[in-house]
């Protein structure tokens, strides 16, 4: 793409400022982050002396260039998207409802079971929104569970296992950044997942809240307002009317499978294996983990082609369903390509890191602080440009020119911060990809879910914060694991509330 970087200073935060501040006013995302691109543009304009034409010339390239550069994603969302589509009206997602049914007696048994989908689909973020979101959307609107509970679901469970697990999307990234940074890749990021405190007590927080039934207030609010019939968080009235009855539950396991074991498939065949690899992280390494995606929501669609038309619905019919599953997703791809050009003009045009590297060399911080400094620097740019991944890429390189050569534990505690630092700023931001991939999974209102989600988010920062300032300080880590995770749980049960108490506050 024609653009060439330019140093903004402080004006290179103000594209994300003026979509956040928009869309917190107007509650509507795709107006807000193209408000937000075109100051960017027009900041651009003015600070490189461009011809007046330029701000709109460079708004349209910047989603040309993101529209291009993540071409497998959309076609990864629209195929999955059609995958759902096809599942409602073959029955396949009513079968699956009705023996949830007979499985899962309740809310808390609802939740629990979505939360360990997620560890089995766990390899990328966006196909455990999808995914699980597609499978487990019927079931939790049946036992009464919010669209906004279970998109707080999603959206803890799908960056936060994917950053986790090494054997993951996120893993091959990490690695990679950390490696160009002069550190040792693989072996650093595995000795930071123990000390990635904000992804770990996410995973915690939401099967800790699950099984006490306790949720801070504004998550009540749309928990009672499920249980007493209407979802006010739902971006939809019912979808018991669109649902075939007549289907079983393998009609949506044996083309989800497919679709699992079909990316699977790729990912070995294009990782070597098949070849003699055998260093699974070599196989993740060398893997094409957009192909392996795409090949298996194509695989799950072709087996649903031999499933269902010869005993269910005709060809055409089959054909409709999956077009009217692609254009359901036409707004969430709309809103993650304007997501996509925020960041890759904060990152690539206005030099957003420059001023973050700017801001770290002026302040002279101790050396037990700088994981901790590096948790809250690496909030503050996610939550303003809304990508984790484009976080650690402009913090890593950064940080680890600071901690070069001082010892081991502060260069792991180091990226630690980072790492969770750029998932807790994209669950506060109400711009960042992941937050409406996981909104849109769910059908819940893009900002009922961000409102209701920041309560939790608050409280693990601020327990991650405690355990980055005293981690340089504690040689035994599970000691330091065990106080941390009982100020969480101890600070949640006490700061929350049950159902019960909020409808007697508010009757």
């Amino acid at each position: 793409m024609n653009i060439d970087p330019i140093y903004a200073g402080v004006l290179s935060i103000v594209p994300p400022l003026v979509a956040i501040v928009f869309a917190l006013i107007f509650k509507e995302i795709l107006s807000s982050l193209l408000l937000g691109i075109f100051s960017g543009t027009l900041i651009y304009t003015f600070v490189s002396g461009s011809d007046f034409m330029r701000p709109i010339e460079l708004l349209f390239e910047l989603m040309f260039e993101n529209l291009s550069s993540y071409s497998s994603v959309i076609i990864f969302t629209s195929f999955l998207g059609a995958v759902s589509q096809i599942m409602i009206d073959s029955g396949g997602a009513a079968g699956f409802t009705q023996w949830a049914e007979r499985k899962i007696k309740s809310s808390k048994a609802a939740q629990i079971f979505s939360i360990f989908l997620s560890f089995i689909c766990s390899i990328d973020d966006a196909f455990l929104c999808l995914t699980i979101g597609s499978i487990m959307r019927h079931t939790i609107q049946k036992q009464k569970v919010s669209r906004a509970r279970f998109s707080y679901i999603l959206d803890m469970m799908s960056s936060q296992l994917a950053i986790l697990f090494p054997i993951s999307s996120w893993s091959v990234a990490i690695a990679s950044c950390i490696s160009s940074a002069g550190l040792q890749g693989i072996e650093i990021f595995i000795k930071s997942i123990p000390f990635n405190f904000y992804a770990i007590f996410s995973v915690l927080l939401s099967i800790f809240s699950s099984l006490i039934n306790k949720n801070f207030k504004i998550m009540n609010k749309f928990e009672v307002s499920c249980e007493n019939g209407k979802d006010i968080s739902s971006i939809e009235k019912s979808e018991s009317s669109k649902i075939n009855t007549n289907g079983t539950v393998w009609d949506l396991i044996i083309p989800m499978l497919s679709l699992i074991i079909g990316a699977l498939f790729i990912i070995l065949q294009t990782g070597g294996a098949f070849l003699g690899q055998t260093d699974i992280f070599e196989i993740i390494r060398n893997a094409n983990i957009d192909l392996s995606l795409n090949f298996g929501s194509m695989l799950a669609i072709l087996v649903s082609i031999f499933l269902f038309v010869p005993r269910k619905i005709k060809f055409d019919k089959f054909m409709d369903s999956a077009c009217e599953g692609i254009k359901s997703i036409t707004f969430i791809n709309s809103m993650l390509v304007l997501a996509w050009s925020m960041t890759f003009l904060c990152k690539n045009g206005l030099s957003t890191g420059e001023f973050m590297r700017h801001i770290i060399s002026s302040c002279n911080f101790s050396k037990s602080l700088i994981p901790f400094s590096s948790f809250l620097l690496s909030t503050l740019l996610a939550f303003s440009i809304g990508s984790s991944w484009a976080t650690f890429g402009i913090l890593i390189p950064i940080i680890a020119s600071i901690v070069s050569g001082m010892d081991e534990k502060i260069i792991v505690l180091s990226i630690s911060g980072i790492l969770s630092g750029s998932i807790a700023g994209v669950n506060l931001s109400p711009i960042s990809s992941a937050s409406l991939l996981a909104s849109a999974s769910a059908h819940c209102k893009h900002f009922d879910h961000v409102s209701s989600q920041i309560p939790y988010v608050l409280l693990i920062s601020a327990v991650s914060s405690i355990g980055f300032l005293i981690a340089p300080i504690i040689d035994n880590s599970i000691i330091l694991h065990l106080i941390l995770i009982s100020t969480l749980f101890v600070s949640y049960y006490f700061l929350a509330y049950n159902k019960s108490a909020y409808n007697g506050k508010n009757k």
